[in-house]
């Protein structure tokens, strides 16, 4: 009997990832018709499983029956019917050791594999950053670039998310190399879709017969717009304390998801004066990585940083576009909040008319 496998894509984060898994969630269908499920029901029950084997579970905010997900996933698997199946989930490339083979350990019975998109730094740190941002950081875009080339205690999440030779050397320690699939981020101004087609290629399945206009969950920040939500992080003080309920919930989806991604904006770039540490450190992890001979979809050149000519001189935005994006802002969130009060007010209205008797026939 040939072993069932089970792909397990883990990140890395701002490669990607969120639009691979709106793709494989929306094409399910598709999917299974080419032997391949995703098990479960919806994406937030893969969240809770990353979330459960890493130890992060809220009672607050998860709903119950998320704490037995771990326990689950056989049951979950058993009643998939396809050959492949896949777990997917950008949170899970940080994932300790142990936690890798504990979840390896619950997949007996298939054969595992592990799917790493990677993207080159010099695009990775700027996005790293806004993402960050986005999760109520207040530090500025200098000062992170400095704990990131130091590797301060500052920076540890970005590299934990981030490390290439780190990260697949935990997923990989109780799987051969072929079967750590390393697929490579496509240069700016590659052909759309190239990214899905590689993954495509690992999964077995055809990306023509998938849903790959689906709405990217991700939203980005342009320099500017990124540095006013920093400011307005550091204005909130104690505010909104709770990461997902209240910040993640106003901060992040409303206000930078909804009223400053609206805005556009050039988003933030690696300034030309970090280039050749980002080109050294990049050099190296590629040979590694081709040291270690995993299979690799796309071109571990890609990794490789490629200084465009226009590359900022500084991280610096001016204080100007701040003020205008901050007004814009406002402007915003004004008719946003008269389309609130005009919806309120019509469901108040509707919530006191008289109801109309009904005649008994």
């Amino acid at each position: 009997m040939i072993q069932r496998r089970c792909y397990v894509h883990v990140g890395c984060p701002k490669t990607g990832t969120s639009y691979l898994k709106s793709v494989m969630w929306a094409s399910r269908e598709q999917l299974a018709a080419q032997g391949l499920e995703l098990p479960f029901s919806a994406p937030s029950d893969h969240f809770h499983l990353t979330l459960a084997l890493r130890g992060m579970l809220d009672e607050e905010m998860d709903p119950p029956k998320a704490f037995s997900i771990l326990e689950r996933l056989p049951l979950a698997l058993a009643q998939t019917q396809t050959p492949r199946v896949i777990i997917i989930h950008e949170s899970l490339a940080p994932a300790t050791t142990q936690q890798v083979r504990r979840l390896v350990n619950l997949l007996d019975g298939f054969q595992v594999h592990v799917i790493v998109t990677a993207r080159d730094l010099a695009r990775q740190i700027p996005s790293g950053w806004q993402q960050r941002i986005q999760q109520r950081e207040r530090m500025t875009y200098p000062d992170f670039l400095t704990a990131v080339v130091d590797r301060q205690p500052a920076a540890l999440d970005f590299w934990i998310n981030q490390d290439l030779v780190d990260i697949t050397a935990r997923w990989a320690a109780d799987i051969p190399p072929d079967r750590m699939h390393l697929v490579t981020v496509p240069r700016t101004g590659a052909r759309p879709g190239l990214l899905l087609d590689r993954f495509c290629s690992v999964l077995d399945v055809d990306p023509t017969s998938l849903q790959a206009d689906t709405p990217r969950e991700n939203s980005s920040l342009g320099a500017v717009q990124a540095e006013l939500l920093r400011r307005i992080n550091v204005a909130l003080g104690d505010r909104l304390p709770h990461p997902r309920a209240g910040y993640g919930r106003l901060g992040k989806r409303y206000l930078a998801g909804r009223v400053l991604a609206s805005q556009g904006g050039t988003p933030p770039e690696l300034p030309h004066d970090r280039y050749d540490w980002c080109g050294r450190v990049s050099a190296d992890v590629v040979a590694e990585l081709r040291r270690r001979g995993y299979d690799v979809v796309g071109d571990l050149d890609e990794l490789l940083p490629v200084q465009p000519a226009d590359a900022p001189a500084d991280a610096e935005v001016s204080e100007a576009a701040v003020a205008a994006a901050a007004a814009w802002a406002m402007a915003d969130m004004l008719e946003q909040r008269e389309r609130d009060l005009s919806r309120i007010e019509a469901l108040k209205e509707r919530a006191t008319r008289p109801q109309r008797g009904r005649d008994v026939p």
